[in-house]
């Protein structure tokens, strides 16, 4: 581990390669470490996201985990999938077209409507408080192949006549930002979280399917419930609330 360094944002403990930054941010936890601090690695062997999926970790790219002690529930701190989205999006805008970050339900970031940026939280009671890792992935200068939908990389979409992006520049970004979204949520709740989100949401009125374990839905995305799970509106015009699924537009 290379030495750490901090600032009101919270400490960062940087690593050359690591197994996963998630499961950093626990071991530090369960030696007493509380947060905040960030856990990024230039390398990462052992990354996932969402549902034990491999998330490659390809160097070049961004790999990080916030580590939370928070007083709130799961319930609650799900926010913050939202929260990290938000960071993602507004550290990459200098980089390309205005307009170019979008979102898509429940904790992916796009780039021309292909997936540059996955989010993970984990979640545990610690002898300290309930503990919340805030996992985040950027593909910055490659992208994996071998992925069953459309991805990219930041590199590909920097605009002529900037510097190339690497990942420590979008890593601070994303830092500060994350730090300005995580206080509005703690001053104000989930309301402006949510309106932030759906400003830059992609498919938000139009048609969607949403794949479940067992069954698949259709209908329009109507929007977020107050708890962050997607509304879908059913062509009968009830609203089915989903809180875990994967989001195809159709």
């Amino acid at each position: 581990m290379r030495p750490s360094r901090g600032g009101g944002l919270g400490d960062v403990r940087l690593y050359d390669t690591i197994d996963s930054t998630n499961d950093e941010a626990r071991r530090l936890s369960e030696g007493g470490e509380t947060g905040p601090l960030w856990v990024r690695s230039l390398e990462q062997t052992k990354g996932r996201g969402r549902r034990g999926r491999t998330w490659l970790g390809q160097p070049g790219n961004l790999f990080t985990t916030g580590l939370f002690t928070l007083s709130c529930g799961p319930a609650e701190a799900a926010n913050l999938s939202f929260v990290a989205a938000l960071a993602v999006a507004e550290a990459i805008d200098p980089f390309v077209a205005q307009g170019a970050v979008s979102l898509k339900w429940p904790n992916d970031v796009l780039i021309g409507g292909k997936k540059t940026s996955g989010i993970l939280l984990e979640s545990w009671q610690g002898p300290y408080g309930f503990h919340l890792a805030v996992g985040i992935g950027v593909n910055v200068r490659t992208s994996p192949d071998g992925i069953d939908q459309p991805i990219t990389c930041v590199t590909d979409h920097v605009l002529t006549g900037l510097p190339q992006v690497s990942a420590e520049i979008l890593f601070e970004g994303l830092r500060a930002r994350f730090h300005d979204w995580f206080d509005v949520w703690r001053k104000l709740g989930f309301a402006p979280i949510a309106g932030a989100w759906l400003a830059r949401a992609s498919g938000v009125g139009q048609p969607i399917i949403v794949r479940l374990p067992h069954e698949t839905l259709e209908g329009r995305f109507h929007g977020l419930a107050p708890s962050g799970a997607l509304q879908l509106e059913q062509p009968d015009g009830t609203i089915h609330e989903v809180t875990a699924g994967d989001v195809f537009f159709g």
